[in-house]
């Protein structure tokens, strides 16, 4: 049997198991679902986000279940947690009936397990009903131990159980960004830890970035993708500086025209017409933040000045009019490997490496 994610073609399949599984509890006595049982709403956002899972055993779903990073009803427990760190949690475990008593929940279970160690999770998670025996020996069969009692967002009450992943990869971190070009540029700089993108680690949301500074923004960014993945998460913030705007465009660089990039450097090419002074800078703060709350940051910057016509094809957003100081050349002239030697960036990343 084979755990993997989901496809769109399964939803309709999906629904059909976690009937057949609402039925067969209350068989048995169990309010596991009865009160607010799963809908097909709730199935296709999980789908969306990419949390939700499925067991295949040949062309058959044999079970199917949801995995995500942050599960909030678990901030307070009647009890204790094993470990304070990241976490992956467990919900809407749930086996075909044509497949029941073949050790489809320990297959989920190990599916989920080896999908922690690949985002690099110290832990599972995941709550049952009380009375809900088979699940509990099933947890307790696989490494689960009991923690405590947790009360669900419907008000209900669960028992609560947790597994240790003891060989997790803790040099997993999520890229806060939905930037393509930034996202390499953090994976060609730490190229010994496994960056993974937003979409990779289930983050799906929209941050609003409020703060004043670009190191401000960055630990808006880091913070919010750290809560809701559970996983250490770098953010940057980062922009372009420009002597006789006063600064500008600054922290709004990528909103500087309310268009794209193309727009962004047509407008900056308007507003320095006829401007002698021509010096620049980029600017970039890094701040990577645990679950743990540490918080580690760094800044880099680099010189340069603002070209009369857009040179190279290279990079993106401002690079085509932004002549390096360092390079002799605009950075979308440079290939990577010239850029990040000597980029904002680059040189905020490899600070931040040095203070870890």
């Amino acid at each position: 049997m084979t755990f993997e994610r989901a496809g769109e073609s399964d939803l309709a399949v999906i629904g059909a198991v976690l009937a057949a599984a609402r039925q067969y509890l209350h068989e048995q006595g169990l309010d596991q679902w009865q009160k607010f049982p799963p809908t097909a709403e709730d199935t296709r956002a999980h789908f969306a986000r990419g949390e939700q899972y499925v067991l295949r055993d040949g062309d058959e779903i044999a079970g199917v279940c949801v995995v995500v990073p942050y599960e909030p009803a678990y901030d307070h427990i009647d009890g204790a947690w094993l470990q304070k760190g990241s976490y992956l949690a467990i919900h809407r475990v749930a086996a075909s009936p044509s497949v029941r008593r073949r050790g489809v929940a320990s297959a989920l279970f190990a599916g989920a397990e080896r999908l922690a160690r690949e985002r690099g999770v110290g832990a599972l998670r995941i709550d049952t009903h009380d009375g809900n025996l088979p699940m509990r020996r099933a947890l307790e069969k696989n490494g689960f131990v009991f923690c405590g009692n947790v009360t669900i967002a419907t008000g209900e009450h669960r028992v609560a159980y947790e597994k240790i992943i003891a060989e997790a990869d803790m040099q997993t971190i999520v890229a806060a960004t939905g930037n393509a070009h930034k996202l390499r540029e953090i994976r060609a700089i730490f190229a010994g830890v496994n960056i993974l993108s937003e979409r990779e680690a289930g983050f799906a949301g929209e941050i609003e970035e409020t703060g004043g500074t670009f190191l401000e923004n960055a630990l808006i960014k880091a913070r919010a993708v750290c809560k809701a993945t559970g996983l250490p998460a770098l953010a940057d913030d980062s922009g372009l500086c420009v002597e006789a705007l006063g600064g500008a465009p600054g922290v709004r660089s990528a909103r500087y025209s309310g268009g794209g990039d193309a727009e962004n450097r047509a407008l900056l090419l308007k507003n320095l017409a006829g401007t002698a002074d021509r010096r620049a800078h980029f600017a970039c703060a890094v701040a990577l933040v645990f679950p743990d709350g540490r918080e580690v940051t760094a800044e880099g910057r680099t010189e340069g000045e603002i070209l009369s016509e857009e040179r190279g094809s290279n990079g993106f957003g401002y690079d085509p009019l932004f002549y390096s100081t360092d390079l002799k050349k605009s950075f979308a002239e440079a290939d990577e490997a010239e850029k990040n030697a000597v980029s904002h960036r680059g040189r905020a990343l490899r600070s931040l490496e040095a203070k870890l």
